[in-house]
């Protein structure tokens, strides 16, 4: 007897698949992978702001989590300039970027190195 007609033969001996259930496949397979923001606590908006607001005022080094769908990147700078509580511009070591507040997940001010060093 054929291998074909024995279990699941049928089925397992015909691979054939339309294209828009590969389309389909595809895109479940991305929407696995996408993110979605996560809803921040008051005090955690808070110390972002601060941290914000001390690396522009004091020129200190600042490491932010910014949220993406496909994954969080950490950029590390200094702030040079906050536009009306929207955005603010992060001087990075090859460049700046303007970083909108809502997509910011947390701050951290970073030690310089100097500060190990002194006796």
């Amino acid at each position: 007897m054929s291998k074909k007609l024995q279990g699941n033969g049928l089925w397992e001996s015909s691979r054939m698949m339309l294209p828009e259930h590969r389309t389909q496949i595809l895109k479940s397979n991305k929407e696995i992978i996408r993110m979605k923001k996560p809803v921040l606590h008051e005090d955690e908006i808070t110390l972002i702001n601060e941290n914000i607001a001390r690396s522009y005022a004091q020129k200190e080094t600042v490491e932010v989590s910014i949220f993406g769908e496909w994954g969080n990147r950490n950029e590390i700078g200094v702030v040079t300039s906050i536009h009306h509580q929207t955005k603010f511009k992060l001087e990075l070591d090859l460049g700046y970027e303007w970083i909108d507040f809502s997509e910011v997940l947390s701050t951290k001010i970073v030690e310089s190195e100097m500060d190990f060093f002194t006796d």
